[in-house]
C-alpha cells in the first residue's frame, strides 16, 4: 500500500495485516553530484516501489523523507521522529537508502536502515535493469522475513 487515499482507505479496513512501514531516504542537492543524487534516489525509489508491489497487504510505503545535501548532522532525529509517529501502527518500520551516509548509522534504530548500495542505471538495458532491482528486492525480503520470524 501506498501513501494515496484508496490505499489509505485499505490500510484501515485491513490495519491488523500491514504490519510493516517502509520509509525511502533520499538525498537533495544541486551541487556537482546532482546527477549521481538524482540517480541514488531513482534508484531507492525503484526498490521501494517494486517492494510495495510484491508486498502490498502487509506493508504500507510511505512517501520519501527527503533532506538537503549537508545538512544530515543529525540523522538519528530524522529516524526518531518518524519511529515515534509509526511506532503505534506498525510493528516494523523500516528505512531504504542509497545515501552512503546512512551505511554506518549507528543509533538506536540502526538495524531499521537498510543502505542499498547506488548501481547506475541510466544506460542499462530495461532488462538487465529489472533484474538487478529483482536481485536486490529478494535481499530486502530476506531482511524483512528475518524480522517478522521475531515478532
Amino acid at each position: 500500500m501506498k501513501w494515496t487515499s484508496e490505499d489509505t482507505s485499505m490500510f484501515l479496513q485491513s490495519k491488523e495485516y500491514v504490519d510493516t512501514a517502509i520509509i525511502p531516504l533520499v538525498q537533495i542537492g544541486f551541487g556537482d553530484n546532482l546527477k549521481s543524487l538524482a540517480a541514488e534516489g531513482e534508484y531507492t525509489t525503484l526498490i521501494t516501489e517494486d517492494l510495495e508491489r510484491q508486498l502490498k497487504g502487509r506493508i504500507f510505503m510511505l512517501p520519501a523523507c527527503t533532506y538537503i545535501t549537508g545538512q544530515m548532522h543529525d540523522r538519528e532525529k530524522i529516524i526518531l521522529q518518524w519511529y515515534h509517529e509509526l511506532k503505534d501502527n506498525f510493528n516494523h518500520i523500516f528505512f531504504v537508502t542509497s545515501d552512503e551516509l546512512w551505511k554506518n548509522e549507528d543509533g538506536t534504530h540502526k538495524d531499521s536502515v537498510i543502505y542499498l548500495p547506488p548501481i547506475p542505471m541510466e544506460h542499462m538495458d530495461e532488462s538487465l535493469k529489472r533484474k538487478m532491482i529483482e536481485d536486490q528486492v529478494s535481499q530486502i525480503l530476506n531482511i524483512f522475513l528475518q524480522s517478522w520470524r521475531v515478532s
